[in-house]
């Protein structure tokens, strides 16, 4: 761990089990976790605030979520205990996860007091489930929530053990408030949403029907120790909250039983209660389950099916062992103990979320949006194909449908409006159903057109190609957004010609509406970041055309390498970095020159990967990296920040100096540099930017940072504000998916090609080696590399099940699937 930093640790990583342990519960803010692998979802809290959906979002929310509220999460999914026997502590109740009760609590070392005067509340986050552990008034509890593999619901096992030596009798109520299902309707239309809506129980299961839209239904469900059905039930939440209180202490829970409300309109809730007596030292289990549709077709079978405690145990194996295969895929072992647990786990898992679940679900963006943002999710599945080549293929075909015939994407699309496939509504005149409109109004024109958008398709499918080595999908024909049909590999070609043909006076290209930094809207101006992007498009492209004989266009493209190459060289370079852009009325950005964003970080590194610049360049722009733009939470985005408005640069030059776009550090762009220093052959640079954002490193600084230390963010407030190193808006970010592949791909050096699997490493010149255990194409390679001269980079014999390959090879041949090859890489 960071010796830098010596504040408060709140909780703790548990490599072994691939978990990160909160043993403080009085986090500054809530640490979030994703649940779901496949159609229901819940965003869930240390605390087990949060919500779920199912599909989407914003029109297929199954729990309520209240915004931006204080607290952050509220409300959640709460089990409530109960003291119902005759004693000292008769009808005082808690919650198994610390809030929302909130009772007085004891550090993870101290003892608890046996008077029910405080108690131990922990919580543990994993790979596709949230634990909450409590020990109070001799109850030791524990509420595991998960979501099944393929069901369209979510279970939470409950284990009670009695520590007393006299039997106890508690009573146990597990509790949710439903959603209006539509964000719109449950948050701006109460005058509707109040009375469309109602909530009933029967057979265990309290069931809400969505009465505008009859083929909606959620459901939640209990079962006691033997499978019994609850004692009493609540399904309206004001009945069940009572008038004047909250989930603190809601009356329900108080009186020891709840009042059997249904009915419908106004608020619902699930609310089921079990009285449970358990003998000294034993222990009983329950289960909850909440889920997507109707009592009569899914509720009254889960129900059944998650009484059993041994179905919940296979579920819930089942589901660890599906994280532990996609990890198994790609593990190391390196001398950096954050490094491992971040790559061996909550690198790839938030990397995965955000493929699987885009960017609008978070305690952020909570569902005001819906659909796929295009350049993210083009990102996003780049750095997950070797762990989820389903879901990743399956991202690229929608974003294929989704560009349209001149080559641009739809900067932010909902995939079902061009998939022939996507089920369709029932057609009945419902307020809260949003008319499909026609496909020709959801094309827009390049005044909304953002220049980078396309441009990262090219080198996503390329990986994906060099991936799984399905090198057929490239002449699979797939729709434009128009509805023609083009071939991949067309489609390829379409988003290349589209930068080559949106070009400025300068020769260089187009901003458009914005690139990659939405904060930079330069209109008529041209950017510097597109012509870089452009060049790392096209090598892609020729590192496809040419070992698979697609010749026809690559002189062409060739062609078009040189002349960004020039251009590069006559317009961008400052002298010390690279410039950012020129804005409409001609004046540089990004230049010394300025007053205010005299350097910017976004652009800096793809010169060098993309190949258009000579060594000595690439080592100045870092070195100004280096200089003006790094800290001690990461790189900036730039330097100084802007104070001045100035609309032909942006919007970004009216947002706070040290927010988001205006000189914060920005998390996304600070893997590029990584990539640009490995690329470069210095290690110890690479690792130094690596280093400098890692939210390992920041577990005992959680004062100033506030968020989860497992999970990368979108910004960090940079030294322009008064709250420099405070991150906000966590997992669903770039960020994870980049740094994934800078430290697996570059640092580590192990990357597919169309032929080989690669191992050219750049690494700190300290490091004595590492391990890596890669599956790819269906076998397993094993390698270990070995720095016997402390190099940087550099590799100086590949051996391969103890034959050596040709020297200067660092690619290791494609070996039969099913077997397993050891690899010794020599540096030096």
């Amino acid at each position: 761990m960071s010796e830098r930093h010596k504040g408060t640790a709140y909780g703790r990583f548990d490599d072994p089990a691939h978990e990160y342990v909160i043993e403080r519960p009085d986090v500054p803010v809530s640490w979030t976790n994703y649940l779901g692998t496949r159609d229901f979802c819940t965003v869930i809290s240390h605390h087990g605030g949060g919500y779920s959906y199912y599909r989407s979002a914003q029109t297929g929310r199954i729990t309520r979520f209240r915004q931006n509220g204080v607290p952050l999460d509220r409300p959640g999914k709460y089990v409530y205990l109960r003291d119902a026997a005759a004693n000292a502590g008769a009808g005082d109740h808690w919650s198994i996860s610390w809030q929302p009760v909130g009772k007085p609590f004891v550090g993870p070392s101290d003892d608890v007091p046996t008077d029910g005067s405080a108690g131990r509340w922990t919580s543990a986050h994993g790979t596709g489930y949230t634990r909450f552990e409590s020990s109070f008034r001799g109850i030791d509890a524990t509420q595991t929530v998960f979501v099944p593999l393929d069901d369209d619901a979510e279970v939470w096992d409950v284990r009670l053990t009695n520590t007393t030596p006299e039997p106890r009798t508690l009573t146990v109520t597990g509790y949710v408030e439903f959603s209006f299902h539509t964000i719109t309707v449950d948050n701006q239309n109460l005058q509707m949403s109040l009375y469309s809506q109602g909530a009933d129980y029967a057979d265990g299961v309290v069931e809400v029907d969505a009465y505008y839209e009859p083929w909606t239904f959620h459901y939640f469900a209990s079962a006691g120790p033997s499978g019994e059905t609850a004692d009493s039930f609540d399904a309206l939440r004001d009945a069940f909250v009572g008038p004047y209180r909250d989930e603190s202490d809601p009356r329900g829970v108080a009186a020891g039983a709840l009042s059997g409300s249904q009915g419908t309109t106004q608020n619902h809730c699930g609310a089921l209660a079990h009285e449970v007596t358990i003998a000294p030292g034993s222990t009983v289990r329950l289960s909850f389950v909440l889920g997507y549709g109707s009592r009569d077709a899914v509720g009254r079978a889960m129900r059944a099916k998650f009484a059993d405690p041994a179905v919940v145990d296979a579920e819930y194996t089942a589901l660890v062992d599906h994280w532990r295969a996609k990890q198994a895929r790609l593990a190391v072992t390196t001398p950096h103990a954050g490094m491992n647990s971040m790559l061996n786990t909550w690198t790839l898992l938030q990397a995965e979320t955000c493929v699987v679940w885009s960017r609008f679900a978070s305690f952020v963006e909570v569902g005001g949006r819906t659909g796929l943002g295009y350049r993210d999710t083009a990102q996003d599945c780049m750095s997950v194909i070797h762990s989820n080549p389903v879901k990743s293929k399956q991202r690229i075909v929608e974003l294929l449908r989704a560009q349209t015939e001149a080559g641009y994407g739809l900067h932010l699309f909902d995939p079902a409006d061009f998939d022939p496939d996507a089920p369709q509504l029932p057609d009945i005149p419902s307020p809260t159903i949003v008319p499909r409109t026609d496909r020709a109004s959801l094309i827009h024109g390049l005044e909304d057109t953002c220049s980078d958008d396309h441009l990262w398709l090219v080198p996503t499918i390329a990986e994906y190609v060099k991936e799984t080595g399905e090198t057929d999908f490239l002449d699979q024909e797939i729709t434009y957004a128009e509805g023609s049909t083009g071939t991949v590999w067309e489609h390829l070609e379409r988003a290349l010609d589209f930068t080559s043909q949106q070009v400025g006076a300068n020769g260089v290209a187009l901003g458009l509406r914005a690139d990659w930094n939405d904060g930079i809207n330069l209109g008529g101006g041209e950017t510097a970041l597109v012509t870089f992007l452009h060049a790392w498009a096209i090598r892609a492209y020729l590192s496809l055309a040419g070992p698979l004989g697609r010749h026809d266009h690559v002189a062409r493209y060739e062609a078009e390498l040189d002349r960004l190459a020039a251009v590069a060289d006559k317009e961008l370079w400052d002298g010390r970095w690279w410039r950012r852009g020129i804005t409409r009325d001609g004046v540089l950005i990004g230049s010394a020159d300025n007053a205010e964003g005299k350097i910017f970080l976004e652009h800096q590194a793809w010169p060098v990967i993309g190949g258009i610049t000579t060594r000595e360049r690439g080592i100045q722009s870092m070195d100004a990296v280096h200089e003006l733009l790094a800290s001690e939470y990461g790189n900036h985005l730039s330097w100084p920040a802007f104070t001045q408005v100035d609309d032909t640069v942006g919007f970004l030059t009216r947002v706070y100096p040290g927010i988001k776009e205006n000189a914060a550090i920005f998390s996304h762009p600070n893997a590029w540099p990584i990539i640009a220093e490995a690329m470069l052959g210095r290690g110890d640079e690479a690792m130094a930017f690596y280093d400098a954002i890692l939210p390992y490193h920041q577990n005992d600084n959680v004062e100033v940072r506030e968020a989860e230390p497992y999970a990368y963010v979108q910004f960090v407030y940079g030294r322009d504000h008064e709250r420099f190193g405070l991150a906000q808006n966590p997992w669903l970010t770039g960020s994870s998916g980049w740094m994934y592949t800078a430290a697996t791909k570059y640092i580590l050096g192990v990357r597919p090609s169309l032929d080989g699997l690669v191992i050219d490493p750049a690494i700190p010149a300290a490091w004595d080696g590492f391990e890596v255990r890669r599956e790819w194409r269906g076998a397993v390679y094993e390698i270990a590399v070995r720095n016997p001269e402390h190099v940087q980079k550099g590799v100086r014999s590949v051996v391969v099940d103890g034959v050596a390959l040709p020297a200067g090879t660092t690619a290791v041949p494609v070996v039969a699937a099913g077997t397993t090859v050891r690899v010794e890489v020599t540096l030096g």
